[in-house]
């Protein structure tokens, strides 16, 4: 299993994950606190207004991907340092989308669906420029370094 730092682009895609897992696990519990704890993690680190604004389109992804995909959606609990398959898919997908390809969205929103995924691909690509704005925010003042191997 991959790391969520290999995985992971920078803080707000760590943050999107996070998010993504909450939502998730309030969809499988039903539980709100799930929810409420993807809302103060996100609102903690982004502020109230960008924060909620950060978990509703996590939420459409989420919501997008419980309605199209076919069969179980693997996921790991919010603090885990792994992902799963799934997970990696979705991150890769959120990142296509941060970057504008649209195309690639599309296909890749329906290989992780199991079958064509208008509605996952349009919640990235409604989720890409919250999640772009708040990578802004949680930029760390210097880089980090590069590890080489």
């Amino acid at each position: 299993m991959r790391r969520v730092a290999e995985a992971c682009g920078d803080e707000a895609e760590i943050l999107a994950l996070s998010v993504a897992r909450f939502v998730a696990a309030g969809y499988m519990t039903g539980d709100i606190a799930c929810w409420d704890a993807a809302f103060n993690g996100a609102e903690e680190l982004l502020g109230s207004h960008e924060g909620g604004q950060f978990v509703a389109g996590m939420v459409g992804i989420v919501r997008a991907l419980r309605v199209e995909r076919e069969g179980d959606w693997a996921f790991m609990p919010a603090s885990c340092c792994r992902l799963t398959g799934h997970e990696c898919a979705l991150v890769a997908l959120i990142g296509r989308g941060r970057r504008g390809a649209w195309d690639e969205v599309a296909q890749d929103a329906a290989a992780l669906a199991g079958r064509a995924a208008p509605r996952l691909a349009a919640a990235v690509r409604a989720a890409a420029g919250t999640i772009d704005a708040a990578a802004v925010r949680l930029a760390p003042s210097c880089p980090r370094p590069k590890i080489l191997h």
